[in-house]
């Protein structure tokens, strides 16, 4: 990797890695300006930035082309990713990035958390805290995350057994601009009918929640079902909706969707051209979700149109992104909770149980004791 140390890092695009998975259709080559995608089955899910034991995203810009995100980390470490998120997560990625359709049947699943992915030995160190954030819906949808007042982890197992646990979940409206904070161990699930972006723990752990064929054997089925009881969180009152937060920033509008301590989310809705912030604690993953714009570093240009993706290394000092003539894009990160969402929002006049909600409603919100 000598030579791509040689090279200075600018923002950096990316090829998507796409899922045919059964829940999908082609909504993603619909609604998105998106090129080079086959055009002989479903696209149900881009990565738009990823890096995982299998596979990491390729880089399809500049002098990094052809080399994979894995790569770009090994060459140029903290540079890349950020001071604080390398001092707490170690030099990888930490996040998937994701758009997703959900045309169909979204299965029920949860996800387990850090502490049961390291005693059960699986390959992720990390669990699976993840968002959806709806861009678009059809009339009707649906999303179940949660579970309804009263179940116990006896309901629960029982319902596993009669294929029944979707009863068991909270039901809620899904429109444009929604977001579900699931956090690891709560129940979801979708009837379809959800174009969503998706931000992630660096993990694809997944527990099914009906039974298949994959529990051929009833060792295989107690296991299976032993292993959802231990993953599952059950809280009565909690609500994985969050409530985004709108302030200001210049002529542009800038709207905190989602806060937690793996990940947060803005929405920046833009009319001038935006500084894009520069901070070596931590990259930026940014997403078109409409409009078009010019994202600029230096001699570095690159047109971005919905559905495209980029990632703005640490180290980059004097980006801008400008819209042509408005534009909107998602930004992902890792935050410093204190220092990235409650001071600049409490400082923009917004109340504490306003950030709190950022969170979601939940025991596992850890907004609830920084404000």
């Amino acid at each position: 990797m000598a030579d791509a140390r040689a090279c200075l890092l600018y923002p950096l695009r990316f090829k998507e890695i796409l899922r045919n998975y059964g829940f999908g259709d082609r909504w993603i080559v619909r609604e998105f300006a998106k090129t080079g995608l086959p055009d002989d089955h479903r696209i149900s899910e881009t990565w738009e930035v990823c890096d995982r034991p299998t596979e990491s995203s390729v880089i399809v810009n500049g002098p990094l082309a052809g080399r994979t995100l894995r790569e770009a980390i090994e060459a140029y470490g903290e540079r890349l990713l950020g001071t604080q998120v390398v001092e707490r997560l170690g030099p990888r990625f930490p996040l998937i990035i994701k758009l997703l359709d959900a045309s169909n049947r979204l299965g029920e699943q949860l996800h387990p958390d850090d502490e049961l992915t390291r005693k059960w030995g699986l390959s992720d160190y990390s669990g699976k805290t993840e968002a959806w954030y709806m861009l678009k819906t059809r009339p009707g949808a649906r999303a179940y995350c949660g579970n309804r007042p009263g179940v116990t982890l006896e309901q629960f197992v029982e319902a596993l057994r009669k294929d029944e646990v979707r009863s068991l979940m909270l039901e809620h409206e899904a429109r444009p601009g929604d977001c579900f904070l699931l956090y690891a161990g709560m129940m979801h699930h979708s009837p379809g009918g959800l174009l969503f972006y998706e931000v992630m723990q660096n993990s694809d752990v997944t527990i099914g929640l009906r039974p298949g064929q994959r529990q051929r054997t009833e060792q295989e089925r107690e296991q299976w079902m032993s292993r959802a009881a231990e993953a599952v969180r059950l809280e009565d009152g909690a609500d994985c909706r969050t409530q985004p937060v709108t302030v200001a920033s210049g002529r542009n509008m800038c709207t905190f969707v989602l806060a937690c301590d793996r990940f947060a989310l803005e929405r920046m809705d833009l009319t001038e051209p935006w500084p894009v912030p520069a901070d070596a604690r931590r990259f930026l993953a940014l997403t078109i979700i409409e409009g078009e714009a010019e994202l600029t570093c230096g001699a570095s240009r690159e047109r971005l149109l919905p559905g495209n993706s980029c990632l703005i290394p640490a180290c980059l000092r004097g980006v801008s992104l400008s819209p042509r003539p408005s534009a909107s894009v998602l930004v992902s990160y890792v935050p410093d909770l204190v220092r990235d969402v409650v001071e600049p929002l409490r400082a923009a006049g917004v109340q504490a149980d306003a950030i709190r909600r950022l969170g979601g409603v939940t025991a596992l919100n850890p907004l609830k004791d920084l404000v």
